[in-house]
């Protein structure tokens, strides 16, 4: 029975000994750590760290020392004094360090933190630390020597019933987080430790797991600091990747980022809004910053329903003035559902008002420009598209060059293929005090519209050849003065083909049915209606806009105009007529009902362009009904007859809209003539429409 006595007298030892170390341990005052702990955390971070309450030790398996109300001291500029306040700080240490009066931390405990995580106005955030700098002289540690005391070596950290809250002050957001479980575990502290973390961010779960650098690593900027993280929420995920330098100070960082879901519209309950975009999207980049003043987004790709973009984005911020460097490349970019909300916005912004707005006296508004804009940042931008999709427009190898520096916009060139035809464009915009000068130039070649909407899949629309050439410059600080010192050209010419009947109405329906009747007199029921060409031209000089030529044909009749719209006052000043070509009088004519009257009356367009108004020009109709009936030749007779040799209204108007003929044209591929040739083409058909008109010729 010796083996007995044995075990007793071993068991009793092992008693006494745990007996006297609770004495010895419960007795301890370990308020006295108080100043090592706070003057290293002094040391390491440049911050004070507050232990108002006693350190109690408490008695297990694991001896753990526990502190009530603890705060770290925030940045100087933060916005309250304490970075961080922790309702109870519980650290577990090891027992033979503590008999022999030394803390060495196992785990590091926080129950119920509140964490105040803020930027300010530059942009430098609180999580900047005032870390000591490793002097030269300094002997360098060996590999696996610990970077920071033992009490700071922890090889757990847990937070539980947290609060965290994010200010941005140069937005002014604040946004709050709700921090349900952290869990950091390490099998010793100078290796990686294994993450699990629980967050509740507007009623939603995100769960991220991975694992983290050393978190002696997290005070050692001299080390590059590792990680890999997985964050899943609203059945997306997202990974991050690569290496951070400094973590506390945002530098060195080199991250590969990825992210994808099913649906990105569910992402509105973050946003709060819906999104433009729906369906499974896919976004990937390499993310490099020497610092948060240095940015690079490289090799990004991001896949949104039928969208693709690729490129790389530069911006620096530690410039006199921020600076942006991209390139973007694209195989299709629909904007069509990104449209479509703006529109869906601006819509329901009309209609939210209580009182209904009085109908404005003017289409150009008097409200300075916003050119701040143009101030704000110098970049330079390459963008290449092969397929561009806007609401009513597609475009094909898209090519642009984007540059702007201290206040000076210029895009040039813009070039892409239109409906199998061709756009070349510029743009030059310079913010000069509260002014802005502008420069437009748009030249379309062959855009066939039928082709270029079938890619767009809008059906029974407008279809036929379309040529543009525009010209255009002014200055103002804002719309209505800018259009009221407008200077150059406008012409656009479009060729056979079939429109709406709707679109026949241009002036809108302010006007009653008198211009329904004028552009199509015989009331024909049909949705789209065949036309031979369509011409308009503009001379603009100093804000008044005349024209030469405003004319559509089809196979039954012609509708003419010219005259000028002052875009200083808006005021219009048209005069207008339609011509049938069957014949005044006939049999067929009578079919639609048709009096002579109803046929030769001479229109004028007035008022303005907020409030046009169609009335019969009397002054004009007697002369005008003897020049159109009777005139053996000129433009009467070339609207009124159809025999082989005679030259139609589309090549006369073409000649006076300064284009040539349509063969003349063809052979030169081009829709403009040598310089001299449009200086003529005021003498050509715009004389012999004043004479029809009764005017001198």
């Amino acid at each position: 029975m010796r083996w007995k006595w044995i075990l007793g007298i071993a068991a009793a030892v092992v008693v006494a000994i745990f007996m006297a170390f609770y004495i010895i341990a419960s007795t301890y005052d370990y308020n006295k750590f108080k100043p090592q702990i706070t003057g290293l955390a002094k040391e390491y971070t440049g911050r004070e760290l507050t232990l108002a309450g006693d350190i109690k030790l408490g008695i297990g398996l694991y001896p753990t020392l526990k502190v009530e109300d603890v705060a770290f001291q925030n940045a100087p500029w933060g916005s309250r004094p304490e970075m961080a306040k922790i309702g109870r700080l519980e650290v577990q240490v090891e027992v033979i360090p503590l008999i022999s009066g030394d803390i060495k931390v196992k785990r590091l405990t926080l129950l119920k933190p509140e964490f105040l995580i803020e930027k300010d106005k530059s942009g430098k955030t609180n999580l900047e630390f005032d870390v000591p700098v490793q002097k030269e002289s300094e002997p360098e540690r060996e590999k696996g020597e610990e970077a920071v005391p033992a009490l700071f070596a922890f090889k757990e950290i847990s937070i539980k019933n947290g609060r965290v809250e994010l200010r941005d002050h140069q937005s002014g957001k604040t946004e709050v987080l709700q921090l349900d479980g952290f869990d950091l575990k390490a099998p010793e502290f100078g290796e990686k430790a294994d993450l699990e973390v629980e967050v509740i961010y507007n009623d939603i779960p995100v769960r991220a797991s991975g694992q983290l650098g050393p978190l002696a690593g997290l005070l050692n900027p001299a080390e590059a600091w590792p990680i890999d993280l997985n964050v899943k929420a609203i059945g997306s995920s997202v990974s991050v990747t690569g290496k951070i330098q400094d973590p506390f100070g945002a530098k060195g960082i080199d991250l590969k980022l990825s992210a994808e879901g099913k649906d990105l519209g569910s992402f509105q309950r973050i946003t709060g809004e819906p999104l433009p975009v729906q369906g499974p999207f896919k976004v990937s980049g390499h993310l490099l910053a020497t610092d948060l003043n240095s940015i690079e987004l490289k090799d990004f790709a991001i896949h949104l329903g039928d969208s693709r973009l690729n490129g790389s984005v530069a911006v620096n911020l530690a410039a006199k003035k921020p600076e942006i460097r991209a390139n973007l490349t694209s195989q299709t970019l629909d904007l069509r559902p990104v449209l479509a909300q703006e529109e869906k916005k601006t819509k329901g912004a009309k209609r939210k008002p209580a009182k209904a707005k009085k109908k404005p006296e003017k289409v150009f508004p008097d409200e300075p420009l916003e050119l701040d804009g143009l101030h704000a940042v110098n970049a330079s931008i390459d963008v290449q598209i092969a397929q561009l999709l806007l609401q009513k427009i597609a475009l094909d190898d898209l090519k642009a060059t984007i540059n702007l520096k201290e206040g000076h916009l210029i895009v040039k060139p813009i070039q892409a293929k239109m409906g199998g035809g061709k756009l070349k464009s510029s743009l030059d915009v310079l913010a000069k005090g509260k002014q802005a000068i502008i420069r437009i130039d748009v030249g379309i070649d062959k855009l066939d519209l039928g082709d270029m909407l079938k890619k767009l899949q809008i059906t029974g629309a407008l279809d036929g050849v379309l040529d543009v050439d525009i010209g255009l410059k002014g200055r103002g600080h804002s719309v209505a003065s800018l259009m009221a010192g407008l200077n150059g050209d406008v012409v656009a010419i479009l060729g056979e083909g079939r429109m709406p009947v709707a679109y026949l109405n241009i002036i809108g329906a302010d006007l009653g049915s008198s211009f329904t009747k004028l552009v199509n007199p015989f009331g024909e029921k049909v949705k789209r209606a065949k036309f031979n060409c369509a011409v308009c031209d503009f001379n603009i000089k100093t804000g008044i806009a005349n024209s030469d030529v405003i004319m559509v044909d089809d196979p039954r009749k012609t509708l003419l105009s010219f005259g000028q719209i002052n875009l200083k006052t808006e005021g219009l000043d048209f005069r207008i007529e339609t011509k049938p070509k069957e014949g005044i009088g006939t049999e067929k004519t009578g079919k639609f009902g048709l009096s002579l009257s109803e046929i030769t009356k001479p229109f004028k367009l007035g008022g303005t362009l907020a409030k046009p108004s169609l009335d019969i020009d009397v002054t004009r109709t007697a002369k005008t009904v003897g020049t159109v009936l009777l005139g053996p030749a000129g433009i009467g007779y070339l609207m009124l007859s159809r025999s082989s040799g005679d030259e139609t209204p589309c090549v006369a108007a073409l000649k006076v809209a300064g284009k040539g003929t349509p063969e003349a044209k063809a052979k030169s591929g081009k829709g403009k003539e040598q310089k001299g040739t449009a200086e003529k083409k005021k003498e050509g058909l715009g004389s012999k429409f004043k004479g029809i008109f009764g005017g001198k010729k």
